[in-house]
C-alpha cells in the first residue's frame, strides 16, 4: 500500500497541477476580458478607454480578430481614420470573408482625402453592398472632384436601376445632363423628379432654365414661376425671369 506520505505528495501534485491549469487558462483568456471591457466602454461611448482596452487585447492576442475590428470600430467613431483604416485593413488580412471592414474602409480613406484609395475601396464595397445608395453618392462625388462628368453619370445610372424613384439621384443625373448638354435626357429626369415632388423647387428652376436656353420661352418662365412660388431664391432665377418672363411697359 502507498505511504500516507506518498498520498499525501501525490494531493500536493495534482493541486499544484489544478491551480497552475487554472493560472494558465485565466492568463489565457485575458485577451477576451480585455476585449469585453472595451466593449462595455465602447457601449458607453468612452471610446478612449476602449481603445486602450482593445490595443491590450490584441497585444495579448495578436490574431484576435473580434478585437481588431472592435479597435477598428473605436478609431471610427473617435474620427482616427488613419488608424481606423489600418485595423479594418488588419481584419481582411485575418479572413478576408469579413465584410463589413470593406464598407467603412473607403469612408476612412476619404475622409483623409486619400481620392484614389477611396475610389477603389468605394468600388470594392459596392461590389459587396449593392443596395447601400450612401456608397454610390460618395463615389460621385469623387469623380466629381475629378472632373469625369462621365463616370459620375455611370456612377448615378448604376444607383437609379436599383432605386429608380431616388429623387435626390435623378436631380443630380438631370443636373449632369445640362452640363453635357444633354438637354432632352436632363428634361426626362427633371419631368421624373416633379412627379415624385411637385413642391420641390430645384426640379422646376433647373427645367426652367434648360427650357429658356433652348428656346421654350413659356415653358421656361411658367417653370421659373413655380421655381420662386417654391422658394427658391437663385440669382439665375431673378435674371432670367426679368429678361424673357416680364412684361413690357406699354408704349404711350
Amino acid at each position: 500500500m502507498p505511504s500516507t506520505l506518498l498520498i499525501r505528495y501525490k494531493i500536493l501534485l495534482l493541486l499544484v497541477l489544478f491551480m497552475g491549469v487554472n493560472c494558465a487558462s485565466a492568463i489565457g483568456q485575458e485577451y477576451v476580458q480585455k476585449n469585453l471591457d472595451g466593449q462595455t466602454d465602447y457601449n458607453s461611448g468612452d471610446f478612449e478607454t476602449a481603445i486602450k482596452d482593445f490595443k491590450a487585447s490584441v497585444v495579448l492576442k495578436p490574431d484576435y480578430l473580434k478585437a481588431h475590428f472592435n479597435l477598428a470600430m473605436a478609431y471610427y467613431k473617435m474620427e482616427y481614420f488613419d488608424s481606423a483604416a489600418v485595423s479594418f485593413a488588419k481584419v481582411t488580412e485575418l479572413d478576408s470573408s469579413i465584410s463589413l471592414p470593406f464598407y467603412y474602409l473607403p469612408f476612412c480613406h476619404y475622409n483623409n482625402a486619400e481620392n484614389e484609395l477611396a475610389l477603389n475601396s468605394f468600388n470594392v464595397a459596392i461590389e459587396k453592398f449593392p443596395k447601400k445608395r450612401e456608397l454610390y453618392y460618395y463615389l460621385a462625388a469623387i469623380h466629381a472632384s475629378n472632373g469625369d462628368k462621365n463616370l459620375e453619370l455611370l456612377t448615378y445610372n448604376k444607383l437609379l436601376k436599383l432605386y429608380p424613384n431616388e429623387h435626390k439621384a435623378i436631380i443630380q443625373r438631370a443636373n449632369l445632363h445640362n452640363e453635357l448638354q444633354h438637354f432632352e435626357l436632363a428634361v426626362k429626369d427633371l419631368n421624373k423628379a416633379i412627379e415624385l415632388n411637385e413642391y420641390e423647387g430645384e426640379a422646376y428652376l433647373l427645367r426652367g432654365i434648360i427650357n429658356i436656353n433652348t428656346a421654350r420661352i413659356k415653358e421656361g418662365c411658367a417653370d421659373l414661376n413655380m421655381a420662386e412660388a417654391m422658394g427658391e431664391e437663385a440669382s439665375a432665377l431673378f435674371e432670367l425671369q426679368k429678361m424673357h418672363c416680364e412684361e413690357p411697359e406699354p408704349s404711350e
